[in-house]
């Protein structure tokens, strides 16, 4: 233990102050050492010890560049270079050598005394912290990786069924057409239901086209007016005379990325009007300020959201408003894809009763570079 201990003061004993020292030196978890610019360590605790195996007169007697893995002392030497013209450690990574022959990696923070020579350092253990690091970054990697070829099949997928599909419907179609008034009644009904459900089909194979380019498109940055914007999508939709799509006060005008936020009012809106329950009725689009960010609401007073419901309806395919209809129940998926590639989310606000609201956020500052580079 000589070789850990403080050395005695003057008058051969220790002070009160030295031995709290000399305590907290001993009991510390981390790695705590004097060293010199020569190479040595002059002093070690006993967490030296512990986390590498060597006896004290080992790490002492020789230079610890012995002990850093070789790929590591470049970058070691370099590190004590720096020390020794004043400059700080902050977390320096190194690999050590213990005595059963494996590396563990130390993260360093050291601070030099340049008159005498010394360095005073602190280190960790992090193999275990870097151990998970990796393993999350390839998790993420391989993750990323399966997302894209999912992203990739789907596009083909969809892309290439949507022409024979066509073909469906329009054969379905002809054959009517060849039949006439010739045709048996309970053939005309099958070959109706033939190209519904073809129909179907194609809005499906057409909604995961859309799904798997949601939030990827490339668009410029422009000044959008949303009153306009939430207009010209109406306009698009084309309600029922009895349904009205209106703004609620002002909204705002700022520049972003006219394409997704369009498609999100669009589809927003579009389910409003397509799962009312009656000819008649309201739908306000309003806005609020929230600092960095812009919170738009689409707010019905249609037949509403079941509780039991309302934790789906963002799932690709389901489609849990009116069942009757004749769509794919990828609308909301895609809306909740894009709104989360802008960093933000979309919440539903269902009372027991009538209505719903979806409100989703949009940064009110989108670099130009962004809208070409981000794999939204």
């Amino acid at each position: 233990m000589s070789d850990l201990q403080e050395p005695l003061s003057k008058t051969g004993e220790r002070s009160e102050a030295e031995l709290h020292l000399q305590r907290l030196f001993d009991l510390s978890l981390d790695l705590m050492c004097v060293a010199d610019f020569e190479g040595y360590f002059r002093r070690i605790n006993p967490a030296f010890q512990r986390t590498l195996g060597y006896e004290p007169s080992e790490l002492l007697t020789r230079q610890f560049i012995e002990f850093v893995h070789p790929d590591d002392r470049e970058s070691t030497v370099r590190e004590v270079e720096s020390l020794s013209r004043g400059a700080l450690t902050v977390d320096f990574e190194n690999r050590y050598l213990t005595r059963d022959g494996e590396y563990l990696w130390l993260a360093w923070r050291s601070a030099p005394v340049v008159e005498t020579g010394l360095i005073y350092a602190v280190a960790r253990d992090i193999t275990r912290q870097k151990a998970d690091r990796e393993l999350l970054a390839r998790q993420a990697e391989e993750l990323a990786r399966s997302n894209a070829d999912l992203e990739e099949f789907a596009y083909v997928a969809s892309h290439d069924l949507r022409a024979p599909l066509r073909s469906i419907v329009n054969l379905a179609k002809f054959i009517e057409e060849d039949l006439g008034d010739a045709i048996p009644e309970r053939t005309r009904g099958h070959l109706e239901q033939l190209r519904r459900r073809a129909l179907r089909m194609k809005a499906l194979t057409d909604d995961l086209l859309i799904y798997s380019q949601a939030g990827r498109e490339r668009d410029e940055v422009v000044e959008v007016d949303t009153s306009a914007l939430v207009r010209d999508v109406a306009f698009l939709l084309d309600p029922p005379d009895g349904m009205v799509v209106d703004v609620d006060g002002s909204m705002p005008v700022f520049r972003t990325v006219r394409g997704p936020l369009e498609q999100v009012l669009r589809n927003l809106i579009g389910n409003a009007i397509k799962h009312h329950d009656r000819d008649e009725g309201t739908i306000l689009v309003s806005s609020r300020d929230l600092g960095d960010s812009w919170e738009f609401a689409v707010t019905d007073d249609g037949p509403g959201i079941a509780e039991e419901d309302r934790k789906r309806v963002f799932g690709v395919f389901q489609q849990v408003l009116r069942e009757r209809l004749e769509g794919s129940g990828i609308g909301l998926s895609v809306v909740n894809r894009i709104v989360e590639a802008f960093g933000s989310r979309v919440e539903l606000d269902a009372a027991n009763g009538r209505g719903a609201t979806f409100r989703f956020g949009w940064p009110k500052r989108i670099e130009e570079c962004d809208a070409d580079t981000v794999d939204r």
